[in-house]
């Protein structure tokens, strides 16, 4: 992906997390299905993995504490990553 494309696939995966504000958050298979109504059709579970944790670094989502289900990650949006989409609109 270019970076214009990486860039509206961030913000893809953040409108999915924004549309589930709940405490148990999203695993990347579910963000997979979901992502493709932005018009990313199936993307690779290794890639939604890779921004998801890119997302994390910049504080613009977080990974949910399963401590007992560590192999079933999960994310939701944080303030920051609400307040990126509201300004992009």
């Amino acid at each position: 992906m270019n970076p214009a494309q990486q860039e509206l696939f961030d913000d893809a995966i953040l409108r999915v997390l924004d549309g589930n504000r709940t405490r148990f958050g999203l695993g990347a298979e579910a963000i997979g299905h979901l992502i493709a109504q932005y018009g990313f059709q199936s993307p690779a579970k290794d890639a939604v993995l890779d921004r998801l944790d890119y997302l994390s670094r910049k504080q613009l989502a977080e990974e949910v504490d399963k401590p007992d289900h560590r192999a079933n990650r999960a994310w939701r949006i944080t303030d920051v990553g609400i307040d990126r989409l509201d300004t992009r609109g």
